[in-house]
């Protein structure tokens, strides 16, 4: 099981506040796996503190979440109605009806009928390959994941920063398979008390090799960088570059 392997050695490097999340689709549950009754967002914090969670249309606590899971259906008729009037009366996170609209026709549809099952846990307990990592990390972190992402390519990912927690963090990445970056909805930071200073990179699994592999290479790694105040001296026609915080 190299996600083992690649969730201890991350943690390391970057100096995670605990585990990197392992997010897997699934037919059927591992044998022994609970249960309980949970918000997605609460499972991903709660699996980054060591616990796992099994969540299915029957033990998601979040309509919203349910359907951006893939697991069950959009909202219709008075539930659909109520969550629009939810998010612009309630929650005030949009001006108008219109505005909601305009944000979720620019959104990638979720992963509907995909799998039952969605477990969340800990990267280096999971029973199988997980199909997305999530790391609950803070700027730096996220920098440095990114960089490591790049390493090998050059290719950025390419962000879909609108939407849910649940939608940016897993929906967005899964259907794509594209890394992205989320800064969660301002609810679920409230009602999971997110500490300001985190955030979230999503990473699809294919990419977690390169990511891995890239470390000893890359400064955002354990590279050290080299001719950084050289560099400065060579771009000022004087020579007066004044001293870096950080280089030779």
């Amino acid at each position: 099981m190299e996600w083992k392997e690649y969730s201890e050695r991350l943690k390391k490097v970057l100096g995670l506040k605990g585990s990197p999340v392992a997010v897997t689709y699934t037919m059927r549950p591992p044998q022994g796996a609970p249960q309980a009754k949970s918000w997605v967002c609460r499972a991903l914090l709660s699996a980054r503190d060591g616990k796992t969670y099994c969540i299915s249309k029957e033990t998601s606590s979040c309509a919203g979440g349910t359907w951006h899971l893939g697991l069950g259906p959009k909202p219709t008729g008075d539930a659909d109605k109520a969550l629009k009037k939810f998010l612009v009366h309630g929650e005030k996170l949009f001006c108008s009806y219109a505005t909601f609209y305009r944000c979720m026709s620019q959104t990638s549809e979720p992963p509907l009928n995909l799998a039952d099952y969605v477990i969340f846990c800990p990267l280096e307990e999971a029973q199988e390959k997980p199909d997305l990592v999530v790391f609950i990390c803070n700027p730096g972190q996220a920098c440095r994941l990114l960089t490591l992402a790049m390493y090998q390519t050059g290719i950025p990912p390419r962000a879909e920063l609108a939407g849910s927690a649940c939608h940016m963090a897993v929906a967005y990445p899964i259907v794509s398979g594209e890394i992205n970056i989320s800064f969660w909805d301002y609810t679920a930071r409230r009602i999971q008390k997110l500490d300001e200073n985190r955030l979230s990179v999503s990473v699809p699994y294919h990419y977690m090799k390169d990511i891995v592999e890239s470390i000893e290479g890359c400064s955002a790694g354990t590279a050290s960088i080299e001719g950084f105040q050289r560099m400065l001296r060579a771009m000022q026609p004087t020579g007066g570059a004044e001293e870096a915080p950080t280089g030779e």
